[in-house]
């Protein structure tokens, strides 16, 4: 029978910059309890349009040979939208926000320090979008003009972008747990990876 189980475990506080770890590493094992599993292969999520695919691929991984299939959530994977994070504006936003609008004389009917999420700042873009769509119809814009603005990005978990070193630990820390914790009967086990994230493998 097919086994998808969840762990999530405590996993290393980033040294690199001294921050302690406010978030428990997350993986899922899937393997077919009815064979000796002989490697586990381990997926590395990139971000791109196949990131919903992991868990058709650990089933048929697990279904047609005999190998169990790590999928780790590593530190920060909720970095993007479709991935779970959410938008925010912070102070560099607002200025990029006001010193644009400045320059082709449009007064917000609102205090630019007042906007704290991300709804009330798109309410105070679809305004500059209709009002900067009046001005190329009365020609006092150029029909190819574009505003150019900024917003953040902030991850699941509370956590941050550290650029590899805290994912590639949460990978190896994964495989580590389940090489001493292994629910499965094995034959000469080996590990493997397939990485969407190059740079990650690489690590």
């Amino acid at each position: 029978m097919i086994i998808n189980q969840i762990y999530s475990i405590d996993s290393c506080d980033d040294v690199e910059l001294n921050i302690k770890r406010g978030s428990k590493l997350e993986f899922r094992l899937t393997y077919d309890d009815s064979k000796e599993i002989e490697a586990i292969v381990c997926i590395i999520s990139g971000l791109g349009g196949d990131i919903d695919d992991n868990l058709y691929i650990e089933e048929y991984c697990a279904r047609n040979y005999n190998v169990a299939v790590l999928s780790v959530n590593y530190h920060c994977i909720g970095n993007r939208p479709q991935t779970g994070a959410s938008f925010y504006i912070n102070e560099l936003d607002r200025l990029i926000l006001k010193t644009s609008l400045e320059a082709i004389g449009i007064q917000l009917p609102v205090d630019m320090q007042n906007l704290k999420t991300y709804d009330e700042f798109y309410c105070v873009v679809d305004f500059v979008n209709k009002f900067i769509e009046k001005l190329k119809k009365e020609k006092e814009l150029s029909e190819d003009y574009c505003l150019y603005l900024s917003v953040g990005l902030e991850p699941t978990k509370n956590e941050y972008q550290n650029y590899g070193i805290m994912q590639a630990m949460d990978i190896i820390n994964a495989i580590l747990y389940i090489n001493i914790n292994l629910p499965f009967k094995v034959s000469n086990m080996s590990t493997v990876s397939r990485c969407k994230g190059y740079f990650k493998k690489n690590m």
